[in-house]
């Protein structure tokens, strides 16, 4: 890459910050859920337009540069890489922005915020994230490797927080209670699924990541088969 002009300083500059944003409200949304913060929450939901500009710049200048040098090899590589993730970027910040909302809706829910289930996901989720934008900013091939075979994880935590989130919604039988724990649960459910879809995209990123320092694409499925034959 040309590592000098001006172009590519930007460039590098608007990845710190779009990295920097998303690590950001993936661990701001987990510490108001965990503490019940609806300020952590609402400060999550005004961090999301920022991070969309952000992208939006990277794109950009993506093409600018391409129309400029006409790179080549793990320069054009990088390029289209950090095209293609800029939409996966926004795509958490935006599952960020929605978790925070339903943790506004259920403040005044009891119990809600105390399934380990769903906190142990939640945990991993935060760390996979956090994890995919180090190795994209650092093109850290090994994380990138660890994050893409950590995605059975996510995917069997995810299930047993539906399955414990689903007992919630039973575990009472007063008839007064009943709609409240539905409709918490159902939030709930939907706070899991968009937890997995952060999982998704930062698996994404790292996949991209591995495309980037090797030229080959790489999916868990090719990981998987790579040790298996070693």
């Amino acid at each position: 890459m040309y590592l000098n002009s001006a172009e590519f300083k930007e460039l590098k500059s608007i990845t710190a910050y779009v990295c920097s944003i998303t690590q950001e409200m993936a661990e701001i949304s987990f510490q108001a859920f965990i503490n019940k913060d609806i300020g952590k929450a609402q400060y999550v939901r005004e961090r999301d337009k920022e991070l969309d500009d952000y992208s939006i710049k990277s794109d950009e200048l993506c093409g600018k540069i391409i129309a400029l040098y006409w790179p080549r090899g793990s320069d054009m590589r990088y390029l289209i890489s950090t095209i293609k993730t800029a939409s996966d970027f926004e795509r958490i910040g935006d599952h960020c922005k929605k978790i925070s909302k339903q943790i506004i809706k259920l403040q005044n829910t009891p119990n809600v915020f105390e399934r380990k289930s769903l906190i142990e996901l939640f945990e991993n989720v935060k760390d996979t994230v956090v994890k995919s934008c180090v190795a994209f900013y650092n093109l850290d091939k090994e994380k990138a490797e660890e994050i893409i075979n950590n995605d059975d994880k996510i995917d069997a935590l995810k299930s047993a927080a539906v399955k414990d989130i689903l007992q919630f919604m039973i575990s009472n039988n007063s008839v007064e209670n009943n709609v409240s724990y539905l409709k918490s649960g159902i939030n709930l459910i939907n706070i899991a699924r968009r937890l997995e879809r952060m999982a998704d995209h930062a698996s994404n990123i790292s996949e991209a990541v591995y495309y980037t320092v090797t030229g080959i694409y790489k999916s868990r499925e090719n990981i998987d088969e790579k040790y298996s034959n070693n």
